[in-house]
């Protein structure tokens, strides 16, 4: 018996991983890439950060399983995001559209850089001054006028 200990336990460490997709692939490879780029595509409104495509949640279960649905029966990819907008809001979409109400997500980063980058150049280029005016006088001769 322990001869086959390590070998047990070889076979343990080996095991094959899970997957969180437990249905089988759709017969047709085009509509199963289809599927896979869409639940990627798609956020878990129940999870942080994650998408449909990569939780075990109940919630990414049904997406998925929606979305599965709507493939085979033939729908195109934009009138499923549309399905998930029109009934999730827009937050279920991984990188939001371009519209009014979300514009400020798309332009905020370079809004911010933009205005980060001109408070360091003012803050160097007043440095910069201090020096100067440091510099003009490096043993302290100068002395203030007297008032």
């Amino acid at each position: 018996m322990k001869r086959f200990g390590p070998l047990v336990l070889l076979l343990l460490a080996c095991t094959p991983a899970l997957a969180i997709d437990p249905v089988a692939p759709l017969p047709n490879p085009a509509d199963q890439a289809r599927y896979v780029a869409l639940t990627r595509e798609l956020r878990c409104l129940k999870c942080v950060g994650e998408t449909v495509a990569d939780t075990p949640a109940m919630f990414a279960v049904d997406i998925r399983r929606q979305v599965r649905e709507m493939v085979v029966a033939g729908r195109t990819d934009e009138e499923i995001r549309q399905y998930m907008v029109d009934r999730y809001g827009e937050i279920i979409l991984l990188r939001p559209r371009w519209n009014a109400r979300n514009a400020w997500l798309w332009l905020a980063p370079a809004v911010l850089l933009l205005l980060g980058g001109v408070v360091a150049l003012r803050v160097v280029r007043q440095r910069r001054e201090l020096l100067a005016t440091d510099d003009s006088d490096p043993e302290g001769l100068e002395q203030a006028p007297r008032g």
